[in-house]
């Protein structure tokens, strides 16, 4: 995995490259954002076959013209061995759900709040003050 893993982000990389420079050719950058996500992350110690298992606290990108990017929402945990969010073997339980993100992305798609614990079930779970608003992820 280590071996290609340079050759892979390169690819990862020209091809993300070639997304928004369509978008930006088709003048519509301003208009798409595109989240990279995973369902799940992976520990920071390796396992008996030197890999890595799955855990909790996984993380996103996002990119797009009217992103107001270059910040990290949530908290960066400390990895630490006895950090309050390291469980053992750097699983690390997340700051923020997945609503604290889509939530503000779906404002900023014109959804209906009416419409919001349709597509994020859970935010109920939370307090309001766990998310971020659309003003502060993108230039409205």
């Amino acid at each position: 995995m280590i071996r290609n893993q340079d050759r892979l982000f390169t690819d990862v990389d020209a091809s993300i490259k070639a997304f928004a420079d369509e978008l930006k050719a088709k003048n519509v950058w301003n208009s798409v954002t595109l989240i990279e996500t995973s369902d799940f992350a992976r520990t920071l110690s390796p396992n008996g076959n030197s890999g890595t298992d799955h855990a909790w606290g996984g993380n996103y990108f996002m990119m797009g013209g009217s992103v107001r990017g270059g910040k990290i929402i949530g908290r960066y945990p400390s990895i630490r061995e006895n950090a309050p969010l390291n469980i053992g073997r750097g699983r690390m339980i997340p700051t923020k759900s997945w609503e604290s993100v889509f939530l503000p992305i779906a404002a900023w798609a014109g959804v209906d709040e009416a419409d919001f614990d349709y597509i994020c079930p859970n935010r109920d779970s939370f307090p309001s003050t766990h998310f971020t608003s659309a003003s502060d992820l993108f230039e409205l």
